[in-house]
Formats: structure tokens, sequence, C-alpha cells
């Protein structure tokens, strides 16, 4: 007995052990919100309680057992598909770094689709982590691992074979003794596992009890027939209905839970959202207290911005208007001698017609030239026309010659210049007739002391606006 105690004593403490692991497990794993408990630990077939008394999720077509004590085949385990693109990249480092681009590129191809593993053949990140402090790998080795994948991943063998290039059957035994060595409660494939052939049990069952009862005594064709026949048909018809009907109904009843779950955190998602529209509301005195000085400041603000911008404007047209001006003034220059040049040959073709002497004159020029003789400016009428006539522009103000169109050079000058002049004025000065129409346009905006322009029709506010800019 005393030899007994210290087991019994590791028994009960390892008892303990799991049942507060169980306890830390479900509370962290269940969310609790406003006192609303949420069924996230589960499988499809609800909670499956093993013969070890030991909650494990509900899965079809799946039996939980010890693997030390039920030494399961390869072809027994359960199976999945598992997504592995963190440690495809870590595996990228390594291979590059060994050189085994091809051990690489096979097991990227092989796990395109999903890695296929059974589900409990694996080592977990602190495990690998103790085993490569044992075979003397460096801290940075042990820390790419440490630092890459979470703590509680889990390393299949498939991963350690490429990772470490060893065979797959290598690392299945060693992953398979470690399970085995923590007494792992794993997933077995339940329809490998079972026992086959339960309608043929039935009626063997019935077959042998026929053979027995019909030496008892008071045994008749009734019982044995329809009684006990007809009761094994029923236990035979009920067991694979109550397989079929369990297996729907929890189903239905996890995937129930699982909508109610997604409504509830859909719910507290919306509410809390909800909630964030208010967290400011607190401010709101706040605010309103320093309303009135943070009102005048920007009011203040606004209307030095508002001058400068009205000053930074007017600034604008009149540089604008003295560069127009200036463009005027510098046109009006040089065409100056073009005018004086068009206006003499103009006036010219006026007098030659009219004029003998200037036909005579011509005349002479032409025979002198025909004979070979030199013409002179006074011989040639157009040369002493045009030397006359800008001899007559010398010394002559043009501002207090009357225009004429059709009299002489400076005349002529006189009468384009004060039509320039005129263009200049209508073009860059206020005219009276204008001065008028805005004193017209004023009055009908007129009201009390001030001016309400919003009185003013649209074609008279248009108009004001054209003879503003």
């Amino acid at each position: 007995m005393l030899a007994l105690a210290p087991a019994t004593r590791r028994a009960f403490s390892e008892v303990g052990r799991r049942q507060r692991l169980l306890v830390g497990a479900s509370s962290s794993s269940a969310r609790n919100f406003w006192n609303v408990s949420l069924p996230v630990l589960g499988g499809v077939g609800g909670a499956h309680i093993t013969k070890y008394h030991i909650v494990r999720p509900g899965k079809d077509n799946v039996e939980w057992d010890d693997f030390l004590i039920a030494l399961p085949e390869r072809e027994h385990l359960a199976s999945f598909s598992k997504e592995v693109p963190l440690f495809i990249r870590y595996l990228k480092v390594v291979t590059d770094k060994e050189g085994r681009q091809a051990a690489f590129l096979a097991f990227l191809e092989r796990a395109k689709s999903g890695l296929v593993v059974e589900s409990d053949v694996f080592i977990s990140t602190e495990e690998l982590l103790a085993l490569m402090w044992k075979n003397g790998y460096s801290d940075s080795e042990r820390n790419a691992i440490q630092f890459t994948f979470p703590g509680d991943y889990k390393f299949h063998y498939p991963e350690l074979s490429v990772l470490f290039d060893l065979t797959e059957e290598d690392t299945y035994k060693f992953c398979m003794r470690m399970r085995m060595e923590n007494s792992h409660i794993g997933e077995l494939d339940h329809s490998m596992v079972k026992r086959q052939g339960f309608i043929r049990d039935h009626w063997l069952t019935f077959g042998v009890g026929i053979v027995i009862f019909k030496y008892f005594p008071f045994f008749n064709y009734y019982f044995g027939v329809k009684v006990f026949g007809t009761s094994m048909w029923c236990y035979t018809m009920w067991t694979g209905l109550n397989r079929f009907v369990a297996r729907t109904c929890r189903r239905n009843e996890y995937m129930a839970a699982q909508k109610t779950a997604a409504d509830v955190m859909q719910g507290e998602d919306k509410i809390v959202h909800s909630m964030r529209r208010f967290a400011n509301d607190a401010k709101c005195v706040e605010y309103l207290g320093t309303f009135k000085e943070d009102t005048e400041s920007k009011i203040s603000t606004y209307r030095a911005a508002l001058a400068q911008k009205m000053q930074q404007d007017l600034s604008e047209r009149a540089l604008k208007q003295l560069q127009a001006i200036y463009t005027f003034e510098a046109g009006m220059g040089s065409a100056m001698q073009e005018l004086v040049v068009v206006e003499a040959a103009a006036s010219f073709k006026e007098k030659f017609p009219k004029e003998k002497a200037l036909q005579d004159k011509a005349f002479t020029s032409a025979v002198k030239s025909l004979s070979g003789a030199s013409i002179t400016a006074a011989d040639c009428p157009v040369a002493s026309h045009f030397e006359s006539a800008f001899k007559s522009l010398q010394g002559v103000d043009l501002a207090t010659i009357k225009g004429n169109a059709k009299g002489t050079l400076p005349e002529r000058v006189a009468f384009s210049q004060q039509a320039k002049e005129t263009e200049f004025k209508q073009t860059f000065m206020v005219t009276g007739a204008e001065a008028a129409e805005v004193k017209s346009l004023a009055s009908q905006a007129k009201s009390g002391e001030g001016y309400d322009f919003a009185k003013l029709s649209p074609e008279a506010s248009s108009r004001l606006e054209a003879l503003y800019t």
C-alpha cells in the first residue's frame, strides 16, 4: 500500500492538472459580453464526452481516444487540410540558405491546395525548441523558430520532414511517440475504428436466441417469430434511424448555435459602434464655453482676410488695366510712322489724277529716265510729294489741328490720332453716359440709408456687373 501511495498521488495530480487545463481552455475561448455566453467551444456534433470523462468538441465521424491505450494505426487517424502560408515563407528562407530549392518546390506543390495531415501527429513549438536545444542547435536558429511561429503552432510530421531534411516515416514515428508519452487524447476516424455490420450482429443475436429459446418450456412460434423477431427488427430500424436523425439534429443545432453567436457578436459590434458616436458629447459644454471668444477671433480673422482678398483683387485689376494702357500706347507710337507713310501715299493717289502739274512732272521724269539722264528728288513727283508732306509735319501741333480724313497730311494724321484718343477714352475711361447709368441703377437699389442690391432685376444686376468690370 505504501508503494501505491506515490502512484496514486501522481494520478490524482494529473487528473487535477487536466481539469485545470480544461477549465482554463473553456474560460479563455468563451466570450462573455453583457452576461451573454456564446457557444464558441463546440463542433458540428455538440460536446463529445470521452470514456475518460474529458470533454472534447464533437465532430462528425470522429472518435476521441488516448493514443497510448488505443495504439492507432496511421489509417485510423483523422486527417484534415491545413493552410501553411507562414511555414512556407519560413521554409523558403531555410531552403535557400541550405541550397535545397528542389525540396521547397516539392513541398509547395504538395501544399498548394492545402496540406493534408493527420490532425494529432505533431509536436508543439515549445517541444520543438526543447528538442533543438537538446540537439545542439544555436541560439539564432532557435530564436528564428521562436520569433516566427506563435506558441500554439503545431508542426506536423510533413513540415518537420522538409524543414530538417528527414524522412516522413521517421518524423511520423517520433511525433506519435511524443503524443503517446503525453497520453494525448486525439482524433480517430470513427469509420475505421468502429465495429462494422450492426445489422449482421442484430440478426445473429436473433438466430442464436431462437436456437436457445426453443429448448425452454412454454416456448412457442408466436413468441419466437412474432414477438422476439419483431422486436429485433424494430431495434435494428431504430438504431439506423437514430444515427441518421441524431447526426442531422446535431448538425442543425450546431449551425443554429453558430448563427446565434454571429448575430450576438454583430449586435454587440453595432451597439459599440453606436456608443462611439456619442463619445464626444461631454465636450459640448466645453466647446460652448469658448464659443463666443472663438467666434469673435474667427470673425476678425475673416474680415482681415476678406479685406486683404479685396485689396489683392483690386491690385490685380489695376495692374491689368495699366498693362492694357501701356500696350495700347506702345501700339499707338509704333503705328504713327506707318500711319504717316500710309496717309502720304493716300494723299498722293488723290492729288495725282486731279493736278496737271504732277502729271507733267511724272512724264518729264519718265522721259529723262529713258534718255539716261540723272533724276533728282525734285524731278520725281512721288519723292517731291513725300518730301513736302513730311516737311509739312515739322513744327505742327496735332492736338490743335482739326482733323480731316480728306485734307492735308497733318490734318489726316490729326484725324487718325484723334480717333485713337477717342477709342482710348471709351476703352479705359468712364464716360458720362456710363456714370449716369450707374447712378440710375444705384437709385433703384436704394434702401433707407444704404443699398440693397438684391432688389435689382436680373438684367439690371448683370448690367451693373458689366459696368463694374
